[in-house]
């Protein structure tokens, strides 16, 4: 079963994160802080703000939101990469924050779509190639945004992660106003590439930048422009999409440069070198080499895996103490068995599901941020207090990495299969056996299906198996507890 890509999702799968612990950067940048605790990551959930699993108690916060340092908490969006300063307390899941800053990847019109993997979509945004996965949250004004709204010549923000291929999107926002060449204002980041920069113009990815004496140079090294240096640019494009006039040329933080004893930083592996055990994450150099400890155990590093690690820094490098699998999109459909509502709100609730002969065995935090939708009441507006055991629900969440499923989209529907969908952390082929949430889960009565939804044997479905890959469960039998079909998703 191909997964939608669904209005308002997440990270995530997941989460990206960065912690610093009282170091600061040597970059002139003015978003990053002189000291404290620094956290960059994918925001997972709100009521406060979740990133990298900690909740931030956001009530003296003050908020910049592409460049608005007049925003609020409002102008945030599950999905986005943020950085937050402020201080973590020491549970290690709770802090404060006295500033949140946003700035989107790339922002620019689409030139082309890719749809020839439907679970690895490739948009292009100026020159530069945006993965859109399953996990990928869209954000429009009318909150009904998927991938088969977007079209050609579309004006998007982007935000996600940076691979060596491009950028994995976490988030896409389509702006209300269209394109227009030579007129309306685009961005994009990246590096100065070797051998590109001239009197007046070089190229980032490819795409020629041009600038000038009017052009505003903010936070430029001695004032003039290097080749390797990391900008953003934000100027106009012409007709054939191949030049950006650039109004302003800002340097920024690329990876970490600072020695730090606390780091945890997550993303998605690229560069992997499995003889040095060394990797890319979010522009970090990681060391693997010094046996680190793996979660769970028997964890294979490899690209394109999305991972969390903690450990120090030490001249620009991440030295891992610890690698742990970070999350995928979950998804549920059942019926409530369980309501535990926050007593200082009663629209921050946690919904619990006896799935396929368990009790209460899954738990899903819903809120007022989550996206609701009634087809049973039809109730306008309709509200988490609104929710009730009993009824059946189909919503997408997100571990917000401390744990907490945190749902992102909710829809109250008649009574239909029960289904989990979720990363597995285990599995047993003789024993038919999937681990996921801490729930081991009994597959030996179950039909197999690929992610091509073709029927394929148990061996064949084992075979495919890794810690982290996602699955889908289906009982179409809800009375009975036994699943009746195990998936592979892509």
């Amino acid at each position: 079963m191909t997964i939608p890509m669904q209005k308002a999702l997440l990270p995530a799968l997941i989460s990206s994160a960065l912690m610093i612990s009282g170091c600061g950067s040597d970059s002139d940048s003015s978003n990053t802080p002189s000291g404290g605790n620094l956290t960059s990551g994918i925001i997972t959930g709100f009521g406060s703000v979740y990133v990298n699993g900690i909740r931030f108690d956001t009530d003296s916060s003050s908020f910049d939101v592409d460049d608005d340092s007049s925003a609020s908490q409002d102008d945030l969006r599950v999905g986005m990469l943020v950085q937050v300063d402020g201080s973590i307390n020491p549970d290690g899941v709770s802090g404060t924050a006295t500033s949140i800053f946003y700035d989107n990847e790339v922002e620019g019109p689409v030139s082309n779509i890719d749809i020839s993997d439907p679970a690895n979509i490739i948009i292009t945004i100026l020159g530069r190639d945006i993965t859109v996965t399953a996990d990928t949250q869209f954000d429009n004004d009318d909150n009904d945004l998927d991938m088969t709204l977007i079209a050609v010549g579309d004006l998007l923000e982007v935000s996600g992660y940076r691979t060596d291929s491009g950028i994995i999107a976490t988030h896409i926002e389509l702006q209300s106003d269209d394109f227009i060449a030579d007129l309306t204002e685009v961005e994009i980041k990246g590096e100065i590439e070797v051998g590109s920069l001239g009197a007046d113009s070089f190229t980032i990815d490819g795409l020629a930048i041009q600038f000038d004496g009017s052009t505003e140079l903010e936070d430029i090294p001695s004032g003039s422009l290097s080749e390797g240096l990391y900008v953003e640019v934000k100027g106009t494009l012409n007709a054939a999409g191949d030049l950006l006039s650039a109004s302003e040329i800002e340097a920024e933080d690329d990876g970490l440069e600072d020695d730090a004893d606390e780091v945890y930083l997550a993303g998605v592996i690229y560069g992997y070198d499995s003889v040095a055990q060394t990797f890319m994450l979010q522009g970090v150099s990681v060391d693997a080499s010094q046996a680190p400890e793996l979660e769970p155990s028997n964890l294979v590093l490899a690209n394109e895996l999305e991972v969390k690690v903690e450990g120090s820094l030490v001249n620009g490098v991440l030295i891992a103490d610890e690698i742990e699998l970070h999350g995928r999109k979950i998804e549920v459909d059942a019926t409530i068995t369980d309501i535990s509502a926050n007593p200082a709100d009663a629209n921050d609730i946690t919904l619990s599901f006896s799935l396929f002969g368990g009790s209460n065995n899954i738990s899903v935090r819903v809120n007022q941020q989550t996206d609701m939708e009634d087809d049973v009441g039809a109730l306008v507006p309709f509200n988490p207090s609104d929710l009730a055991i009993g009824d059946y629900v189909k919503l997408e969440a997100y571990d917000d990495g401390s744990g907490v499923i945190n749902a992102t989209e909710l829809d109250r529907k008649a009574s239909e299969s029960v289904e989990l969908q979720g990363p597995i952390s285990g599995y047993d082929e003789v024993l038919q056996t999937v681990t996921m949430f801490g729930q081991t889960f009994d597959l030996s009565n179950a039909e197999y299906e690929g992610a091509n939804d073709l029927t394929i044997d148990a061996a064949t479905f084992y075979a495919a198996l890794a810690n982290g890959a996602l699955v889908e469960l289906v009982d179409e039998d809800p009375a009975d507890g036994v699943i009746d079909k195990a998936e592979l998703e892509d």
